[in-house]
C-alpha cells in the first residue's frame, strides 16, 4: 500500500559562479583606468616647441611733441572756416576767413550780383541798344545791295546817294557799340571797386606751412615745442594731461583768439623717462600701446638725453596721423630682441632646485633642465629643447 509524504520539497536558485564575479570587477576595473586616463587626457595642457622673438625694454608715459603752427584770428569777426579738421593742406592754402561786419558783407554781395547781371544784359541779352543795333545792321544789308544794284546798272546819282546813306549807318553802329562798351566799362570799374570794398571787410589767413588741421588746441603749444625739447623738465612733462577731443569754435570771435593749428605729421618726437642705460644718437623700437593702430612698433632714434640722465627725447619720421591729436601715450621701448626656441612662461617648473621642463615623449614625462636665454612677462627663449618638442604645462 502506497503512503503519500506530507514533507514540503523546496527548489535551491543556481548560485553565480566565482568566474562571472572576477569577470565584473575586472571589467569595471577597466572602465574605471579608461575613465581616469581620458580625465588627464583632457586635463593635461601641452605646447609644442617652436621658434620665436621676444623683445625685452620698459614700459613708459610718453609725451608726444610736435612740429605744429597755431593761427590766430587778425581782428574781430565773424569766423568762416574754409577747411575741415584732419585735412592736410599746402602751403599758402586759405585756412579760414573772419568777417569784420557781416551786414555789409551782405549789402556788397546783393550790390556786385546785381552789376554783374547788368554787365551779363549788355553783353548778351536782346535789350534796346542790341535791338537798335540789328535794326542797324539789317540797313546796312540792305543798303549795300541796293548800291550793287545801282552800280551794275550805272546810276551814279542813286549811287551816291546810297553811299552816303551807308556810311552814316555804319557810323551810327560804331556810335551804338562805343556807347555800350562804355557802358560795361563804367560798371565794370563799380564791380572792380565793390570787390575790394568786400575784400576789405573779409581777411583771410593762409596756411604758414604743410601740414594737417587740426581744431584741438590744448594749451601746451607754447610748452612743448620742438625746437626746445632739451629744455623740458620732468615735472613738466608730468603735468601734460591728454585731451584729445576737437573743441567747438564760436561764430564770432575776437582779435588773436587761437582759431586752428596746423601739424606737420611726418616730423615729430617722443619725451619719456628713462629707465635704462640708453645711447644718446641711436635708433631704437618702441611699440605704441594705446594709439588706433594697436601695438604698432615704430623706429626713433635717440637725439637728446637730459642732462641728468631721466628723460630721453626720440625723433621719429613716420606718419603720426592716428596720434594726430594726441599728447600722451603709453608705450614699450625695446632695448634688445632675442630669437630662439620659445615657450610659454607656465612651461617652466622646478625641480631639486633646477630651472627646466618636463618633456613628455610616448605619453611619459620626464624632467629635463634648460638655461634660459631671454623672458619678459609671458614667454621663454630657452636653450636645451628643440622646435618640436612637446612639453607640459602648468594649469
Amino acid at each position: 500500500m502506497h503512503q503519500n509524504s506530507n514533507k514540503k520539497v523546496i527548489y535551491l536558485k543556481p548560485k553565480k559562479s566565482f568566474f562571472l564575479r572576477v569577470r565584473s570587477i575586472l571589467i569595471l576595473f577597466f572602465i574605471g583606468i579608461i575613465i581616469f586616463a581620458a580625465y588627464h587626457f583632457l586635463h593635461i595642457k601641452t605646447y609644442v616647441v617652436s621658434k620665436g622673438t621676444i623683445d625685452k625694454g620698459f614700459f613708459s608715459d610718453a609725451v608726444i611733441i610736435k612740429n605744429e603752427k597755431v593761427l590766430l584770428s587778425p581782428t574781430n569777426g565773424k569766423l568762416e572756416l574754409l577747411v575741415d579738421s584732419g585735412e592736410r593742406v599746402r602751403v599758402g592754402a586759405p585756412v579760414f576767413r573772419v568777417t569784420t561786419d557781416a551786414r555789409k558783407k551782405e549789402i556788397y554781395l546783393q550790390e556786385i550780383t546785381e552789376i554783374e547781371d547788368k554787365i551779363k544784359s549788355l553783353k548778351d541779352s536782346e535789350d534796346t541798344s542790341s535791338i537798335s543795333l540789328n535794326l542797324i545792321n539789317k540797313s546796312i544789308e540792305d543798303i549795300t545791295q541796293k548800291l550793287k544794284d545801282a552800280t551794275d546798272i550805272s546810276d551814279s546819282g542813286k549811287a551816291k546817294l546810297l553811299e552816303d546813306e551807308l556810311t552814316r549807318l555804319r557810323e551810327e553802329k560804331q556810335e551804338k557799340i562805343d556807347s555800350n562798351k562804355a557802358n560795361i566799362d563804367v560798371l565794370q570799374e563799380q564791380l572792380e571797386q565793390l570787390k575790394n570794398v568786400l575784400n576789405e571787410s573779409d581777411t583771410v589767413v593762409y596756411a604758414p606751412i604743410a601740414g594737417i588741421v587740426s581744431l584741438n588746441i590744448d594749451g601746451f603749444e607754447d610748452l612743448l615745442v620742438a625746437d626746445t625739447l632739451g629744455e623740458l623738465t620732468y615735472s613738466q612733462l608730468q603735468a601734460v594731461s591728454d585731451d584729445s577731443s576737437d573743441r567747438d569754435l564760436s561764430a564770432i570771435i575776437k582779435t588773436n583768439q587761437a582759431v586752428v593749428k596746423i601739424i606737420d605729421n611726418f616730423t615729430w618726437y617722443l619725451a619719456l623717462k628713462l629707465e635704462h642705460q640708453m645711447e644718446e644718437g641711436r635708433s631704437y623700437y618702441i611699440k605704441l600701446l594705446d594709439g588706433n593702430d594697436g601695438n604698432e612698433k615704430i623706429k626713433a632714434k635717440l637725439i637728446n638725453i637730459s642732462e641728468d640722465g631721466s628723460i630721453g627725447f626720440f625723433l621719429v619720421n613716420t606718419g603720426l596721423d592716428s596720434l594726430l591729436d594726441s599728447r600722451k601715450i603709453k608705450v614699450f621701448v625695446v632695448t634688445g630682441t632675442y630669437t630662439g626656441n620659445i615657450i610659454p612662461s607656465t612651461g617652466l617648473f622646478f625641480n631639486e632646485g633646477k630651472e627646466g621642463v618636463y618633456i613628455i615623449e610616448q605619453g611619459k614625462k620626464q624632467f629635463k633642465p634648460i638655461e634660459i636665454t631671454a623672458r619678459n612677462e609671458n614667454n621663454i627663449i630657452i636653450n636645451g629643447l628643440k622646435p618640436g618638442d612637446k612639453i607640459l604645462l602648468k594649469k
